[in-house]
């Protein structure tokens, strides 16, 4: 006499099974953090690389028609540079900073020869930026057969985006030729009366 088989599972195959389970589950939820971190990563080093872009798109278009470059100096602990260059056929002093207050590149203008000079409203150019020396300029130095025939701007900051994991940090290390600065006089007090205005 043959016995019909029982349907069901054992104690022991349930909790085989289940673990089983448990272990998938596991490998499926860690594989799916790790695409949100990569994709966090990726948006952070987008949004830091478009900001350096931005930056250094506005600045080259400026800095490289400036007439002068101010010798950088820090104020309040900000850092501070300026340029002299014709915006819309008027005379017009640039100012840049790094604000260390809020991590930020900003710029802003006055008509060259106002006394006072009574400039614009910050605007940023970058946020998250962190720098030790973030403008360095090079003088003028006609007289060497290996010296500077033009002022050089130098840009030395990192802009950081996203925290964590997903921080993704760039670094700016550009130099502008100002084409046409080639006085070495009166270079060094450009534009400075803004500063602290």
């Amino acid at each position: 006499m043959k016995f019909r088989d029982e349907s069901g599972v054992t104690l022991i195959e349930l909790v085989v099974s289940m673990s089983i389970m448990l272990i998938m589950m596991a490998m499926v939820t860690g594989g799916i953090v790790e695409i949100y971190r990569s994709v966090g990563r990726t948006d952070a080093e987008t949004e830091a690389q478009t900001q350096i872009t931005a930056a250094y798109s506005r600045l080259d278009k400026e800095v490289r028609y400036a007439r002068g470059v101010s010798k950088p100096a820090t104020l309040d602990g900000d850092y501070y540079v300026e340029y002299q260059v014709d915006l819309d056929e008027v005379t017009t002093c640039v100012q840049l900073r790094v604000d260390t207050g809020v991590a930020e590149l900003q710029r802003r203008t006055w008509v060259s020869g106002t006394d006072p000079p009574s400039p614009t409203a910050w605007t940023t150019l970058a946020s998250n930026v962190t720098a030790t020396t973030p403008f360095t300029v090079s003088a003028v130095d006609i007289e060497s057969l290996t010296g500077y025939r033009y002022q050089r701007l130098r840009l030395l900051a990192t802009v950081t985006v996203g925290s964590g994991p997903s921080a993704s940090s760039r670094v700016t290390d550009v130099t502008f030729t100002a084409l046409n600065a080639t006085n070495p006089k009166n270079t060094e007090n450009t534009c400075t009366e803004g500063r602290g205005v």
